[in-house]
């Protein structure tokens, strides 16, 4: 969005968080850009390799999402009729799982599913069979992110698409997730 304001661009927010929230980090982007749209674009941005898909927000990879995807991976693997025909994408936004969505449109284009699971044709072609969510504390305790989870469920069930969600506590746990994944193919 801050890429594609030609005439003017708008920041709402409160000046003195941003400020204490910048003070523990001298490398953020979200403080530059507001002093870069408070100095009518007179202040220096510091130029540093992108590491954010947003501003502000910390990259998707963490140790968590990175070591679920190993696992999930290794246990895909010991699935049959596994042979290669299977792969799991992770962070892939709603929008590229299903063609469209009367309702909730507008997590339809922005929301994301953690790990999609899509099954390799001969033509080469892929097709999303399952998403998996990694849920973290947030998931019980914030009232936007339960919303968020609400809709995701939501248009999974409405074009009859299996989502399972896993506590990140399990992230790691082979048997577990093996345990899901044998479930689920049983069914498919």
């Amino acid at each position: 969005a801050t890429s594609r304001a030609r005439d003017q661009l708008i920041i709402l927010g409160n000046k003195e968080n941003i400020n204490r929230l910048h003070s523990n980090s001298p490398d953020d982007d979200l403080f530059d850009l507001v002093r870069y749209v408070e100095t009518n674009g007179t202040a220096a941005v510091i130029p540093r390799a992108p590491m954010s898909r947003a501003l502000g927000v910390k990259p998707y990879s963490t140790e968590t999402e990175t070591a679920f995807l190993e696992t999930l991976n290794h246990a895909m693997q010991n699935i049959p009729p596994y042979g290669g025909k299977y792969e799991v994408e992770r962070e892939v936004a709603v929008s590229q799982v299903f063609i469209d969505n009367p309702s909730h449109i507008d997590l339809f284009y922005t929301g994301r599913f953690d790990f999609v699971v899509f099954e390799k044709q001969i033509d080469g072609k892929k097709y999303p069979i399952l998403a998996i969510e990694l849920d973290g504390k947030e998931h019980q305790d914030d009232s936007v992110v339960k919303e968020r989870d609400r809709k995701k469920e939501e248009i999974c069930k409405e074009h009859g698409f299996e989502l399972i969600r896993v506590p990140n506590t399990y992230a790691r746990r082979y048997h577990y997730i093996k345990s899901i994944l044998l479930s689920f193919f049983k069914n498919f």
